[in-house]
């Protein structure tokens, strides 16, 4: 399968026919000669079909023998449009644009319908148009199966429900919806995670939050008993097998999303942000957007945990959390210690909560709960805390079994607001909070089932400036990803505040390394091209070569789809339908 099939997409319009530096090709067509050039445009009507090559009478008469990019869903009778993808001295390559024959497709519909005994309706015939356009058989026991799945799963569509039969995944409501998501691009573990904690910040101020909740969080995010996750179940990971190719495709990983980083901070737009200094960022309201601090102060794992509040925050609300957290009982052996580190400059995030779950377990969980009803600084600053517990940095992905351990402690971190709000969310704003905490569950389950196809995950991830959402896609086979003499292929996506959508492709053969870097502007790909040699320098001093390019961004990728689209082939047939079906 090619590494980038599907994801990018062809030219925005078909080239004319000898077009400027294009190569002229003959087709096969007895004693006439085809001249074709790539990127024309192609019709005709099918004649024959041999496993991957083609034969089609051109509109003119002639006939032209050609190859078929993948496998097309074509019969012969059929007449199609194609694109010339590739020429050559041998053979040309065609790709299906469009099926310029409807009364064929509806003749077939109907075949199908009639030899497995169902009356013709419009969903009938749209249950088996979706079978066909997913390479399964329209028989009776496949036709039969789809309504019943489609009956109970009404508001999926049905390429969703082909999708998981053709794959042979459980057609169960949860995949639906699941696959449904992933589709329609709602299914971003960062945007649930904000949603979540925005939430919870909400309740908080309103009052919703009970005494029992507070004292939950408190324990599970900063109680002196957490300790780190052991691994569950296993999501991919490029440590798992332990090859030395895996831990450098991590390496290389981790490099180029520290570029990226870095250059989405240099260039940073500079109107609403001259006044505030980077060591005093606001945190006030519901954006996405962490606590952050300088460049330096965030090089460590979910660092603002561990930037003294005095630095992190702007001055009045400092002084608005220094106030609320004066009200404490001066009896808690906690309250010296954190009027001394708000005193002297020196209390962080993670000292402040740690002391407070120390107190509530103490018998004063009332006062804290009442403590973040109160100010809303200290609420959004214990939402956005938590918050970091949900992304992961660049340096993370170096870590072996670092994206398992994340997974696993976040399945953990979400099982605390599930179990304990199941019988308190009468209020909107803590049904928000469970139920995004149940869709972040169902999220991660499916993505467990999507890896069953392809090697896939999401990567919350926290860069020097911002939150992203980010996906790994590996298209290496998971037989060859222990082969030393293999080659390990990977898409990562992000969404970037200034540079726009990223897909950083990476190829690696031992210390080989080819990058290329996709984006939507002109801008965006010469400032990304500017920070190229020190990616290339940085590598090199491990050990690495790199032929690094920046590349026009064609359209959004939906590799979830093209992978299901392009799992195992499907046996071409000569003829669309079979009555014998």
């Amino acid at each position: 399968m090619g590494l980038f099939h599907n994801i990018f997409g062809l030219p925005q319009s078909a080239q004319p026919a000898g077009a400027s530096g294009s190569k002229r090709v003959s087709g096969s067509s007895g004693k006439d000669t085809i001249l074709l050039t790539k990127g024309q445009v192609v019709k005709g009507e099918v004649t024959d079909l041999r496993s991957n090559e083609v034969t089609i009478r051109l509109e003119d008469g002639k006939t032209l023998h050609a190859k078929l990019s993948t496998a097309m869903d074509l019969s012969i009778g059929q007449k199609a449009e194609f694109f010339v993808q590739e020429t050559n001295d041998v053979l040309i390559t065609l790709k299906l644009l469009s099926d310029g024959d409807t009364s064929f497709a509806e003749a077939a519909i109907d075949k199908a319908l009639e030899a497995s005994g169902f009356p013709k309706s419009a969903h009938a015939a749209d249950i088996v148009r979706s079978l066909l356009d997913a390479g399964l058989p329209a028989n009776k026991e496949m036709i039969q199966k789809m309504m019943q799945y489609s009956a109970s799963n009404k508001d999926v569509e049905l390429s969703t429900l082909t999708a998981l039969m053709k794959h042979n995944l459980p057609v169960s409501k949860e995949n639906a919806a699941g696959l449904q998501a992933y589709r329609n691009f709602e299914h971003r573990l960062l945007g649930q995670a904000t949603a979540l904690t925005s939430a919870l910040s909400e309740a908080f101020s309103y009052g919703e939050i009970p005494d029992s909740f507070t004292e939950r969080l408190l324990t599970q995010f900063f109680g002196e008993t957490v300790t780190p996750a052991e691994s569950g179940e296993v999501f991919f990971n490029m440590q798992t097998n332990g090859t030395t190719d895996s831990v450098s495709a991590a390496t290389v990983t981790e490099n180029a999303l520290s570029n990226v980083s870095d250059t989405s901070a240099d260039i940073r737009p500079e109107q609403g942000n001259a006044s505030l200094p980077n060591t005093e960022p606001s945190i006030s309201g519901t954006s996405p957007e962490p606590i952050s601090g300088t460049a330096e102060q965030t090089t460590a794992h979910h660092s603002d945990e561990h930037i003294p509040l005095k630095q992190l925050l702007p001055e009045s609300q400092y002084q608005a959390v220094e106030r609320a957290l004066s009200s404490l009982s001066v009896e808690l052996p906690e309250y010296s210690a954190i009027k001394n580190g708000l005193t002297d400059g020196s209390l962080t995030a993670n000292q402040l909560f740690s002391a407070l779950s120390s107190a509530s377990a103490k018998g004063h969980v009332e006062r804290i709960t009442a403590l973040l009803k109160e100010e809303p600084a200290l609420s959004e600053l214990f939402s956005k805390t938590i918050l970091n517990r949900f992304v992961m940095t660049p340096e993370d992905l170096t870590k072996e079994k670092a994206v398992e351990e994340f997974y696993a402690r976040l399945k953990k971190d979400l099982a605390a607001f599930t179990d304990t709000l199941s019988g308190d969310t009468a209020s909107s704003a803590l049904k928000t909070v469970a139920d995004t905490a149940s869709n972040m569950q169902e999220n991660i389950q499916f993505m467990n089932t999507l890896n069953q196809i392809f090697p896939y995950v999401q990567l919350p991830l926290k860069l020097t400036e911002q939150l992203t959402h980010g996906e790994l896609y590996v298209y290496t086979k998971k037989k060859d990803l222990s082969a030393q003499n293999k080659e390990v292929s990977i898409l990562l996506h992000l969404d970037m505040d200034v540079l726009g959508p990223t897909d950083i492709h990476l190829s690696m053969l031992q210390k080989n390394v080819s990058a290329k870097f996709y984006l939507n502007e002109t801008e965006a790909e010469q400032l990304v091209s500017e920070q190229l040699p020190s990616l290339i320098e940085a590598l090199q001093k491990k050990g690495y070569s790199l032929n690094a390019s920046v590349m026009h961004r064609e359209k959004e990728p939906d590799i979830v789809t093209d992978f299901m689209a392009d799992g195992e082939a499907v046996p071409m047939k000569r003829f669309r339908f079979d009555i014998r079906a």
